[in-house]
């Protein structure tokens, strides 16, 4: 299972409040019970490269070239730069990298922000609800650290697993959208909504301990 997506979105100045909370948590791993969710740094540069290369993540990301450590230092430096941007490392709880998630375009003047870069390797995808808590744990640090209230998602229209998910967590579709020629299906989350599912969700993941 893997939903990776891409938006392209103005980047505005953001206040100094969240800029501290972003300083933070770029620094700070916050745990759930199966995964990590670990401020990525160049140690996982080989990594991202790695899964970012597999065919089938670089077709849902529209990728038509290959990530380079290179480019993801390139990448990483300009990253370092920018305020409104955090950016995770998913280990699961044997201390193996299984994907990433990204919370990106963080503007609390207009409390708005954007849910991306979210991979979990097909090879691993199968042995936990790992994409489900990834998504709890990045929602959760929306609404409750950044107390932003809306969180855009754009689904590649085409990864139906995906987009069942997202709809499940409470997203509310929009509208279809195209970016590079590929059509991607536009939601937003408010905390509301979230909140209605939340539990259930956590449920899954708390029996899933149990077993």
């Amino acid at each position: 299972m893997d939903r990776i997506y891409i938006f392209q979105g103005k980047k505005k100045k953001m206040s100094k409040d969240i800029a501290e909370i972003i300083k933070e948590y770029r620094e700070k791993r916050i745990e759930g019970k199966i995964i990590d969710l670990v401020p990525f740094s160049l140690d996982d540069s080989s990594n991202v490269v790695r899964i970012r290369n597999k065919e089938k993540i670089k077709y849902f990301l529209n990728q038509t070239y290959e990530l380079s450590i290179e480019s993801q230092e390139r990448w990483y430096k300009d990253y370092l730069t920018r305020n409104n941007d955090i950016y995770w490392s998913i280990y699961n709880k044997k201390k193996d990298f299984i994907g990433t998630i990204r919370i990106y375009d963080i503007d609390k003047d207009e409390d708005i922000c954007v849910q991306g870069s979210f991979i979990i390797d097909e090879e691993q995808a199968e042995g936990a609800p790992y994409a489900l808590e990834a998504e709890i744990l990045s929602l959760d640090f929306v609404f409750n650290q950044l107390e932003i209230h809306k969180v855009i998602n754009e689904d590649r229209a085409d990864n139906k697993v995906m987009n069942n998910l997202t709809k499940k967590l409470g997203f509310e579709f929009v509208k279809n959208t195209e970016i590079d020629n590929i059509v991607y299906k536009y939601y937003i989350l408010k905390p509301e909504a979230y909140k209605r599912n939340r539990d259930k969700f956590q449920a899954i993941i708390d029996y899933w301990m149990c077993r």
